[in-house]
């Protein structure tokens, strides 16, 4: 695989990908290349590059993003090295303090803005013993820390299972094992 590197905006290194690499798209998830081609999409008048891309996880599902000029960012997927270092250190991965829940909401998107491995490990590592104190206490789980679990979960274990290859369950089950058997002392405020 040949990756090149053409520029860098705003601290991203933005690659040139070549058709059967595979990425992790911001929205979509892990996704094979299967074409780079010139369309004209949406009507706009103007032809542009995408990549064409197929979803790992969606069966069938496709996905086209410009090659240049797009918002959206894509990434190469991690290493199997790098979900073996997260869970492997688990317990130094910090979690996110803050008892007012709008303002923590605020902070999970800011930290999953980041757009790495790290940055949704800390996230789920945060809502699930969130959850996990919540439920120990008798409270009902937040509709808003199962929503941020469901997106920043499916991230994290899509790419983490995709890199091990494991199933996405598995993934699942591995990252809950290891943050249960490290975080027994973890107390969050406003859980």
């Amino acid at each position: 695989m040949e990756v090149r590197v053409v520029y860098v905006v705003e601290g991203w290194w933005k690659m040139e990908y070549q058709v059967g690499d595979f990425l992790v798209h911001e929205g979509s998830g892990v996704c094979q290349v299967e074409d780079i081609d010139d369309m004209e999409l949406m009507g706009k008048g103007s032809k542009k590059t995408y990549y064409c891309m197929s979803s790992v996880y969606k069966a069938g599902a496709k996905v086209f993003t410009p090659v240049t000029g797009s918002t959206v960012r894509l990434r190469p997927v991690a290493d199997e090295a790098t979900f073996t270092n997260i869970l492997e250190n688990i317990d130094d991965i910090e979690c996110i303090s803050e008892s007012n829940d709008r303002l923590l909401q605020e902070k999970f998107k800011e930290v999953m803005a980041e757009f790495t491995p790290e940055a949704f490990a800390r996230v789920v590592k945060t809502v699930l013993i969130r959850k996990w104190q919540r439920i120990q206490s008798g409270k009902k789980v937040m509709a808003l820390d199962e929503k941020t679990l469901n997106v920043a979960g499916r991230k994290l274990y899509e790419e983490m299972a995709f890199s091990m290859g494991r199933d996405v369950a598995d993934a699942e089950h591995l990252f809950e094992d290891a943050v249960r058997a490290h975080s027994s002392e973890c107390v969050l405020m406003g859980a």
